[in-house]
C-alpha cells in the first residue's frame, strides 16, 4: 500500500510539473481556457428566436460591432409613447445573457408601464472595460434618436443594473452625461463597487438620482457604507432600501430562466419567500420610476 501511494503521489507531481511548464511556456493558456468556459456557459443561457419573449433588435454602431437588445412593450392599450427602462444583467462581468431576464422584463414592462430594453453587452473576456459602458451609451443614444419608431419618450429614459451590470450602468450614465443626455435616474441592485464610483462621486460626475437596493448577503456589502457616504457628499440624490432577509440574486433568479439549474439553486436565492420579496421590490421600484417619469 505504501509503495502504491508513493507511486500515485509521484505521478501527481509529474502531472503538476508538466502543467507548470505548460503555463510557463503558454502564459495565456489559463485565460483562454477560462474564456472558453465562460463562452460555453453564456451559450447555454441564450434562448432561440422562437423561445424569446422580447423582440430582438440589433443596434448598429458606426465602425463598431452592433449590440443585441431585447425589447418589451406593455400589454394592453397602446400609447403614443412610453417611458423606457434600460437594463443590464448581472454575471460577474463574464457571465450572463440578456435572455436570462426575459420573463422579468416582460413582467416589468406591464408593471412599470414602460418599454424595457435589456442590453446584451459584451463581457470583459470579449472586450475590456470601458467597451461595454460605451455599448450601453450608444444603445441609449440610438433609441433616443429613433424614439418615435419605437413609441418612446426620449425625455423619460431610466437605467437599471444588477451586480456587475449596475457597475457598468454607472459608467454608461457618465458617458451619456458627457454627451448632454442625462437620464432620469439609475437603479442599482446589489452593485459591484470599486474606486471608480467613488471618484465619480468626488468630482460630481456620478448619476443622480440613484437607488441602491441591497440584500443581507451582498458580496459588496462591506463597501456600501463608503460608497453611500461619497454619493451623499457628492450631491447624489440617493434612495436606499435593504432587504435583510433577501439573498443576492433574489430578483433575477426567481424566474423560469433559472429554474432547475443547480448552480443557482445552491445560492439560496430561489424560494417562495425570496420570490415574494422580489415581487415586493418590483412594486416599490415601480413607484420610484413613476416619480422620476412624472418630473419635468
Amino acid at each position: 500500500m505504501g509503495n502504491l501511494l508513493i507511486n500515485i503521489f509521484g505521478v501527481f507531481l509529474l502531472i503538476m510539473a508538466a502543467y507548470y511548464l505548460y503555463l510557463r511556456l503558454h502564459p495565456h493558456a489559463f485565460d483562454r481556457q477560462l474564456e472558453k468556459q465562460a463562452a460555453a456557459a453564456r451559450e447555454k443561457q441564450k434562448k432561440g428566436d422562437s423561445e424569446r419573449i422580447g423582440k430582438r433588435i440589433i443596434v448598429p454602431r458606426d465602425g463598431l460591432e452592433s449590440v443585441a437588445v431585447n425589447l418589451y412593450k406593455p400589454h394592453g392599450i397602446a400609447k403614443e409613447s412610453y417611458p423606457a427602462v434600460f437594463i443590464a444583467h448581472g454575471g460577474s462581468f463574464m457571465d450572463g445573457d440578456a435572455d436570462q431576464l426575459d420573463t422579468f422584463c416582460e413582467r416589468a414592462a406591464d408593471q412599470w408601464e414602460s418599454v424595457i430594453i435589456s442590453i446584451n453587452y459584451a463581457t470583459i473576456d470579449v472586450h475590456q472595460i470601458p467597451y461595454p459602458q460605451e455599448e450601453i451609451r450608444d444603445t441609449v443614444m440610438y433609441f433616443a434618436i429613433h424614439a418615435s419608431e419605437f413609441s418612446l419618450d426620449a425625455k423619460k429614459f431610466a437605467m437599471m443594473g444588477f451586480t456587475a451590470g449596475a457597475y457598468l450602468m454607472v459608467g454608461a450614465c457618465t458617458f451619456l452625461k458627457e454627451k448632454g443626455f442625462p437620464v432620469k435616474g439609475l437603479i442599482m441592485v446589489s452593485p459591484f463597487v470599486d474606486d471608480t464610483q467613488i471618484r465619480l462621486c468626488d468630482i460630481g460626475a456620478h448619476v443622480s438620482p440613484a437607488v441602491l437596493v441591497q440584500t443581507g448577503t451582498d458580496a459588496m456589502k462591506d463597501r456600501y457604507p463608503v460608497y453611500i457616504e461619497h454619493m451623499k457628499t457628492g450631491g447624489v440624490d440617493l434612495t436606499e432600501r435593504t432587504y435583510e432577509d433577501a439573498v443576492q440574486g433574489f430578483m433575477e433568479y426567481n424566474n423560469p430562466e433559472f429554474a432547475g439549474d443547480p448552480m443557482y439553486q445552491k445560492t439560496g436565492a430561489i424560494s417562495d419567500e425570496q420570490e415574494n420579496l422580489a415581487r415586493a421590490c418590483e412594486i416599490w421600484l415601480g413607484s420610484i420610476l413613476s416619480d422620476w417619469f412624472e418630473k419635468e
